[in-house]
């Protein structure tokens, strides 16, 4: 497969009052086309930043370095207004809660027929027929009767599934999902994920699924990226990675997870300490405060990547000959 997209050393830092806030601190990975890539962490790990990034939405005091390479074009480099081309058409992105992302005083098929109307000059009435067939396409109900409803007359996972279709109006080669499933039930968040498995598989859709729910990667993701931090920690096939976890902070991230088998009442395994603070990080490994392996040189110096059979991982204590 085609890589479709490849961002290089990403930084994306925010400027404050306080100082400088750094999001995102030089992240690599690439994406076929057609694949679907889960980026997990903990909140302020820097996932949402980096889709923001992609999009180019990022607030006014940010700063990027790096490259965002996408169909061969860096976006980071790209003016504006060609920017705005791609994003919407080739670039399409889910947001967490639909209710703040939908207009609540417009109807659902005013709405999508305004981003068929800018992306591909169609009609009205076109515009409507197509947007009630793409709400058919992602398996939503009386499609033609949801059209004329209003956002708060949807449910949570009625309203995630208009916004999908949205997004898929424009045939992009490239959805960005970031938290879809929050603050849906598990049923609906099941049906989500399997209409997303089923998007890719039927159009070819590349996915960047963001989240902070190792369970939802492991149904859908072909490979996993671990942030922390703003930085990447481990990167390699979700079976892998969920399988055999090798940064310590993956291995944290898989015990706290809750489980179903053996004695429910018993506590979690909690990591201990707060993540870093991104105004303020360490010189060293971000998660070196927390790490129960830690030693001297994790404090005192940031471990680069390095190839550890499938994965690649920022670990001083994992690879070494």
């Amino acid at each position: 497969m085609s890589v479709l997209l490849d961002v290089d050393h990403l930084s994306v830092r925010f400027r404050t009052r306080d100082g400088d806030v750094e999001a995102v601190n030089d992240l690599s990975f690439t994406l076929h086309a057609g694949e679907t890539l889960g980026i997990v962490g903990e909140s302020g790990s820097g996932k949402s930043q980096t889709a923001m990034a992609i999009m180019g939405l990022l607030a006014d005091n940010a700063r990027t370095r790096g490259r965002i390479v996408f169909d061969g074009q860096d976006l980071l480099t790209l003016p504006e207004r060609k920017r705005r081309k791609i994003r919407g058409a080739r670039i399409g992105m889910v947001f967490q809660d639909p209710m703040t992302s939908l207009n609540p005083y417009l109807r659902i098929g005013l709405q999508m027929a305004e981003v068929l109307e800018t992306h591909r000059d169609l009609q009205r009435d076109a515009a409507l027929a197509e947007s009630q067939r793409m709400l058919e396409a992602v398996q939503l109900a009386d499609a033609k009767q949801k059209l004329r409803a209003y956002p708060h007359e949807l449910s949570g996972g009625q309203r995630q599934r208009v916004m999908v279709a949205m997004t898929l109006l424009t045939q992009p080669a490239l959805l960005l999902a970031d938290e879809p499933t929050t603050a849906l039930d598990v049923t609906v968040q099941a049906n989500l994920l399997a209409l997303l498995a089923d998007l890719r598989r039927d159009m070819g859709v590349a996915i960047v699924l963001i989240t902070h729910d190792l369970g939802v990667v492991a149904q859908v993701c072909d490979r996993t990226l671990v942030l922390y931090g703003g930085q990447s920690m481990e990167l390699g096939p979700t079976a892998s990675v969920i399988g055999q976890p090798i940064h310590p902070y993956t291995q944290g991230l898989l015990a706290a997870r809750p489980r179903w088998e053996g004695d429910r009442t018993a506590p979690l395994a909690a990591l201990p300490g707060h993540p870093p603070d991104l105004a303020d990080l360490p010189q060293g490994c971000p998660f070196a405060a927390r790490c129960p392996e830690a030693q001297a040189h994790c404090v005192q110096r940031r471990s680069l990547l390095r190839n550890v059979g499938d994965r690649v991982v920022a670990c001083h204590l994992r690879g070494q000959d």
